[in-house]
C-alpha cells in the first residue's frame, strides 16, 4: 500500500526532505505496506541506508516522525473544518492531466499532494487556460470575460490563477455563462490572494468549481509559489489562450511551459493596441510558436487543437470589433 496522504504531509514537515525526496520515497512505497508510524521510519531509514533515494542522507528518528504526523493530522484536521480535501498523485481520481505536468524547462514536475475546494471531477472535463498580465487594458478585460463565456458555454472547464486583470475576467466569464473554472492558487486555501477577489473564489466553488492548491493551509503567498502554479495551469489545460502580456510578465511562466509541454498556445490579437506593452508579450510569444486566434473562429480553432468535439448551437455573442485580427 503506498504513502497515504498523512504519511505524505508528515514527511514533508521534516526538514531536508524535499519534493524530489518524497517522489522517490512514494515510488518506493506502492511495493510495501506501510500502515504505522514506526514502519514508516524504518522504510524511510532502510530506503535511504541502501543508496535507494539519492542525494539524501538524514535519517529520521521515530520521536522527530512523530512531531510530524501530529502536525499532519493537525493540518487534515483544520482544512476538513473548513471544507478543504487533499489528493496524492498515488490515487486514482487524482486528475490525469496533472500526472503529465511538467516544469518550464520540460522536465517532469508532477505535484505530489494538492489541497482542493468544489467539484474535483470537472478536472475530467475538457479545459482551456484564460491567463494575462494584471494590469490589462479596458479590451483585455472585455476579452477575457469573452472568451472566458464563450468556452464554458461550450462545456470546457476555463483554468486561471485568480490574479486581478485577465485571470478575474475569465472566471468571471466562465460564471457569466453558467459554466465551471478552476483556480490554482499559490498559497494555503484558509486565505484567497488577492484579498479582493474573496468573493469570486466562493463564488467559483458555489457555482461548482474548483479550487486547487500544492500548499497548506497558514501557507503564505510568495514569488517562489506563484511561479511553480503556473505549470499546474499549463498542465491541467488542454490548451491555454493568453490574452495581455507584456514581455517581461508572469504569464509567460505558464505559456513558456505549455510551449514546451508540446500543447498548444494561442494569444489575442488587438489591432489598434499592436504598440501597447501590455501586448508585446503576446507577439513575442508568437514568434515562440504560439498563433494568434480569432474571435469568431476560436471554438473551432480549440477543438481542432485539442481533438475535442464542439457544440455547434453556441449562442454566444460575437464581439470581433473589440479585439481580433
Amino acid at each position: 500500500m503506498a504513502l497515504n496522504n498523512r504519511f505524505i504531509i508528515a514527511l514533508q514537515q521534516i526538514s531536508g526532505y524535499g519534493s524530489k525526496t518524497i517522489k522517490a520515497l512514494a515510488e518506493l512505497s506502492k511495493k510495501v505496506c506501510i500502515e504505522t508510524p514506526q514502519e514508516l521510519c524504518e522504510f524511510v531509514n532502510s530506503s535511504i541506508s541502501n543508496g535507494l533515494v539519492p542525494r539524501v542522507k538524514k535519517l529520521i528518528d521515530i520521536e522527530e516522525l512523530s512531531e510530524a504526523i501530529q502536525k499532519a493530522d493537525w493540518i487534515l484536521e483544520k482544512s476538513e473544518d473548513i471544507g478543504i480535501k487533499c489528493i496524492s498523485y498515488l490515487e486514482p481520481d487524482f486528475p490525469q492531466n496533472l500526472l503529465k505536468t511538467v516544469n518550464e524547462e520540460g522536465k517532469p514536475d508532477v505535484p505530489i499532494l494538492l489541497y482542493y475546494r468544489g467539484d474535483l471531477s470537472i478536472t475530467k472535463s475538457p479545459a482551456v487556460a484564460i491567463i494575462g498580465t494584471r494590469e490589462p487594458t479596458k479590451e483585455g478585460v472585455l476579452a477575457g470575460e469573452f472568451y472566458g463565456e464563450k468556452f464554458a458555454s461550450q462545456g470546457y472547464n476555463i483554468v486561471s490563477g485568480l490574479a486581478v486583470g485577465c485571470d478575474t475576467a475569465g472566471h468571471k466569464g466562465a460564471l457569466k455563462a453558467g459554466g465551471v473554472t478552476t483556480s490554482f492558487l499559490a498559497h494555503g486555501l484558509d486565505m484567497v490572494y488577492p484579498p479582493e477577489n474573496t468573493d469570486l473564489a466562493q463564488e467559483i466553488v458555489d457555482c461548482g468549481g474548483l479550487l486547487m492548491s500544492e500548499y497548506p493551509i497558514g501557507t503564505n503567498v510568495n514569488r517562489y509559489n506563484l511561479v511553480a502554479r503556473d505549470r499546474l495551469q499549463a498542465a491541467l489545460a488542454d490548451t491555454t489562450i493568453v490574452i495581455q502580456t507584456g514581455v517581461r510578465g508572469g504569464t509567460l511562466h505558464a505559456s513558456n511551459t505549455t510551449l514546451v509541454s508540446g500543447k498548444p498556445l494561442f494569444c489575442v490579437k488587438f489591432t489598434n493596441l499592436s504598440n501597447h506593452e501590455k501586448t508585446q508579450g503576446n507577439a513575442l510569444l508568437v514568434s515562440k510558436g504560439a498563433n494568434y486566434i480569432s474571435s469568431d473562429s476560436a471554438l473551432e480553432t480549440i477543438a481542432n487543437a485539442i481533438s475535442e468535439p464542439i457544440n455547434s448551437n453556441s449562442k454566444t455573442p460575437i464581439q470581433q470589433s473589440l479585439f481580433d485580427l
